[in-house]
C-alpha cells in the first residue's frame, strides 16, 4: 500500500470524529479560524475549508485554515489549490507559528510525535482564543488485545498516553477538562478529545493535580477518585463524548 493511499485512510478515520461536529450547528457557527497541526496530506484541511451549511440555502462557511506541517510534499496540487487554507511548513512544537489566534486547533494523528508535549500544549494554548477548542485524535501505546497487554512503539514516538495522564497535561496547559470530551473504545488503540481552553499554562513543575482541581480544571469522576486515593484511578473516569453519550475511560 502507498504511504498516499496511507493518507486516505487517515482522513477516513478523521471523518469519524469531523462527521459529528457536523451536527452542532451552532459551535460551527462560532467558528471563523482554524488550524490543522500535523495536517499531513491536507485533506483534514480541505474539509475544513470547504465545509457548509446543513440548512437551507446551503452557503459555504468559509473558514480561514491555517494547515502545518513539517513537511508539505505529501500534499497533492490538488488539495494545495483549495480556497481558503494556508500552508505553513513549520514544526508544530514551535511557539507562534501562526499569524493569528485560532478559533478551533485540528490535530488528528500527529500529537503522538511531539517530542516534548507538556510545552507543544503550553505553545498550542497561545495560539488559541479564550474558549477556543482543541480536538485531538492519538493513538495509544499501550492496549488490550485478545485479552493480553501489548505495547507497541513506532519511529519518533516516545511517550504513551492514557485519559488520565492527557487530562492532567491538558489541565495544566490552561484547558478545560471539566467541561470537556473523551472518548476511548476498548476495541480501538485511539484517544479521542476535545477540550476548551480556560486560562493561560502553569508551571507543570509546581502544578499538583489538587491545584487543577481548586481552579475547576478537573471532572467530577476525576475530583471523586482524588479526593479518594489521593491520585487519579483511571478506571473511575468517565467522559462524555461528542455522540452525547458517556464512556467510561478504557486501556
Amino acid at each position: 500500500m502507498t504511504q498516499f493511499a496511507n493518507h486516505y485512510i487517515s482522513h477516513e478515520h478523521s471523518l469519524e470524529i469531523l462527521n459529528l461536529l457536523y451536527g452542532y450547528d451552532s459551535f460551527l457557527d462560532s467558528l471563523s479560524i482554524i488550524a490543522d497541526m500535523g495536517c499531513g496530506s491536507g485533506l483534514d484541511a480541505r474539509w475544513w475549508a470547504t465545509l457548509e451549511t446543513r440548512d437551507e440555502p446551503i452557503e459555504p462557511r468559509n473558514y480561514k485554515v491555517y494547515a502545518v506541517d513539517r513537511d508539505l510534499s505529501r500534499v497533492d496540487d490538488e488539495v494545495r489549490q483549495t480556497p481558503n487554507i494556508s500552508w505553513l511548513e513549520y514544526d508544530f512544537e514551535q511557539e507562534s507559528i501562526l499569524p493569528q489566534k485560532v478559533d478551533l486547533m485540528w490535530t488528528h494523528n500527529a500529537f503522538q510525535y511531539a517530542v516534548n508535549p507538556i510545552v507543544t500544549l503550553a505553545n498550542w494554548n497561545k495560539q488559541i482564543n479564550i474558549n477556543g477548542m482543541l480536538v485531538m485524535a492519538i493513538p495509544q501505546s499501550i492496549n488490550y488485545v485478545y485479552g493480553k497487554l501489548n505495547f507497541r512503539t513506532d519511529s519518533h514516538v516516545y511517550y504513551n498516553y492514557s485519559i488520565a495522564n492527557l487530562v492532567y497535561m491538558l489541565a495544566v496547559n490552561g484547558f478545560d477538562c471539566r467541561d470537556a470530551y473523551f472518548y476511548k473504545n476498548v476495541e480501538s488503540n485511539w484517544l479521542y478529545l476535545a477540550v476548551y481552553k480556560s486560562i493561560e499554562p502553569m508551571d507543570p513543575k509546581t502544578t499538583s493535580l489538587h491545584d487543577l482541581a481548586d481552579k475547576g480544571l478537573l471532572h467530577d469522576s476525576i475530583l471523586n477518585s482524588l479526593n479518594k486515593y489521593g491520585y487519579i484511578n483511571h478506571d473511575d473516569i468517565v467522559y462524555p463524548w461528542l455522540d452525547k453519550d458517556f464512556y467510561r475511560a478504557a486501556v
